[in-house]
């Protein structure tokens, strides 16, 4: 797409069959050929003459950079928690939010070079490379690595080399003559389909042991974020890619916004997904090769699903209103959670330890479960997670855009194992005769046992067209909307968004475990739910009070 029709006649391509004209663009359409073509085009004011020769360098030289371009650095200090008897703290890693190159810092992306360095990139096109990442942070050094670069949302150091996923591609960022900064900015697979929508933003970006990449493709949100603008075979898609960037292939589909991916160390893919049309609240994906994820316009099947794969796990607003990435946990150096799930909240800029169980739902394997949040916040939105193989502490980043509760434009912040005792939930079974809970630290066994403590509700929600979902009871068959938007569509209506038809279960009693690490709450009509949020009030073995809750989601009860 080249410019307005009224300028069709002032463009000139060379390599192109013809100019056409496309909902009020100019079009150059380029015939499809197994070899590399090369096409230019002049973008001319009327009155000009047309230009004698284009110029016959090939675009691998155009794109090559021959002199260095940022020889500058900047310097940060960055800033310890000051928070003292908790397991996890926050330390700040200081951003050139005042630099030379005039850079807005709402950092997207990031990964770990082979030294330690950190090499960040920026969602306004910038990627940078940040030294001095040690345990007191005096002396953080930055570097702009890379720019020009179309919404970056996804990086990866993959056998030293950068790779960074934007909304046009996937490209590979090369230094070739040594200078710190990218010199070569090859296209490495631009399979992905891009149109005129604003809201199809290409997220995240990950690898498996055989060295596969990972993107997902928003839909086409539209202004307002109901509904959806024209769809292309890649919206809403979690795409494949060969390691040689030469071939992709859809691998999931049904997504609206799904800001972050995961993928564990043996291969197992998780997405987040954003409330909206069709997904009533945000949700949690253990992701299935093939697997539809709740957007029926997103499907890409011949004909739209009348149901969907179920998610891990649905997040009231309150807890998570606009989900990020998921990390796996692969340091010995972060507690309890070795070689298990963590979740990025976005909005409200939280980080979460999952807690899943594997259950059978329709005859088929089934993941379900729940979370308990970390006692950390974030200064901007969280998006993406990533351990430091030098510290073995979590890294996280991210910036703020849409609704969150975050307070700067971008973040970058070390979340730190002190090795001071945890006290939260990090295991989860729901069963026909009640919920058993662990917990990373002994209970107080009277406290724990105390069946008053513990207080549990179950709601449902309402998958449909309309934006989001009121909090539906457990109890009722059928919840529609009944108001027409903007779209034409039917919407729920203020007062149906603003009940919240909650059934409190009842704790009949809860029996500790012989190490006191376990409760088992008997709950005689615990059943099936799309939420539930289970409280307590207890204390630890030490005496230090513990509050806190659990938000999960039952598919199926265990035996």
């Amino acid at each position: 797409m080249l410019g307005k029709s009224a300028d069709a006649a002032r463009i000139v391509t060379l390599g192109a069959s013809k100019v056409d004209q496309l909902d009020g663009h100019a079009v150059a359409r380029i015939d499809g050929s197994k070899d590399v073509t090369t096409v230019r085009i002049a973008y001319l004011p009327l009155g000009v003459p047309l230009p004698q020769a284009f110029d016959t360098d090939l675009p691998s030289k155009l794109l090559k950079v021959t002199k260095t371009l940022w020889p500058e650095t900047v310097e940060t200090v960055g800033k310890l928690s000051d928070k003292a008897g908790e397991p996890y703290v926050v330390d700040d890693v200081g951003l050139p939010v005042i630099n030379p190159w005039k850079a807005p810092m709402f950092t997207s992306a990031f990964d770990f070079l082979p030294d330690g360095r950190a090499v960040i990139a920026t969602f306004h096109g910038d990627v940078f490379i940040a030294s001095g990442i040690d345990d007191k942070l005096e002396k953080v050094t930055w570097r702009r690595f890379a720019a020009g670069l179309y919404h970056p949302l996804g990086l990866m150091v993959v056998n030293g080399e950068v790779l960074v996923t934007c909304r046009d591609g996937l490209w590979k960022l090369r230094d070739t003559d040594g200078d710190g900064e990218c010199d070569t900015y090859e296209a490495f697979n631009f399979d992905l389909m891009v149109t005129k929508s604003f809201h199809e933003f290409t997220f995240d970006l990950q690898t498996d042991l055989a060295g596969n990449f990972y993107v997902i493709k928003a839909g086409p949100v539209r202004k307002g974020g109901r509904g959806f603008d024209e769809i292309c075979d890649h919206h809403g898609a979690l795409l494949k890619i060969s390691p040689d960037g030469k071939k992709s292939e859809l691998f999931a589909s049904g997504f609206r916004a799904p800001n972050g991916i995961g993928i564990s160390p043996t291969g197992q893919l998780t997405t987040g997904d954003n409330e909206g049309t069709w997904t009533p609240v945000c949700r949690l994906n253990w992701v299935k090769q093939g697997g539809f994820y709740g957007v029926p316009p997103l499907a890409h099947r011949e004909t739209e699903p009348t149901d969907y794969d179920r998610p891990l796990c649905w997040f009231p607003k309150d807890v998570d209103n606009s989900s990020g990435g998921q990390v796996w946990v692969t340091s010995d150096k972060f507690g309890p959670w070795k070689d298990r799930l963590l979740h990025l909240s976005y909005g409200t800029c939280s980080l979460f330890g999952v807690l899943p169980q594997e259950v059978t739902f329709n005859g088929q394997p089934q993941m379900q479960g729940g979370v308990a949040r970390f006692n950390v916040d974030f200064g901007s939105g969280a998006m993406r997670a990533r351990f430091n193989p030098k510290d073995g502490q979590l890294y996280v980043t991210g910036l703020r855009g849409w609704q969150t509760t975050a307070t700067q434009n971008g973040c970058f912040q070390r979340v730190r194992y002190t090795g001071a005792a945890t006290r939260m939930p990090i295991a989860l079974a729901a069963t026909k005769k009640g919920i058993k809970l662990d917990f990373a630290c002994e209970l107080d066994a009277k406290a724990a046992a105390d069946a008053g403590n513990w207080n549990i509700e179950v709601w449902n929600y309402v998958w449909s067209a309309a934006y989001g979902s009121p909090d539906v009871s457990t109890l009722e068959t059928k919840v529609a909307a009944t108001e027409l938007g903007n779209d034409g569509k039917l919407q729920f209506s203020k007062s149906q968004m603003s009940e919240r038809k909650h059934d409190p279960l009842t704790v009949k009693s809860a029996t500790v475990s012989a190490d006191r690490r376990s409760v088992f709450l008997e709950i005689p009509d615990l059943r099936p739910a799309m939420q539930m949020q289970l409280k307590y009030e207890i204390k630890a073995a030490d005496g230090v009070e513990l509050r806190g809750q659990v938000i999960n989601t039952i598919h199926a009860l265990a035996e």
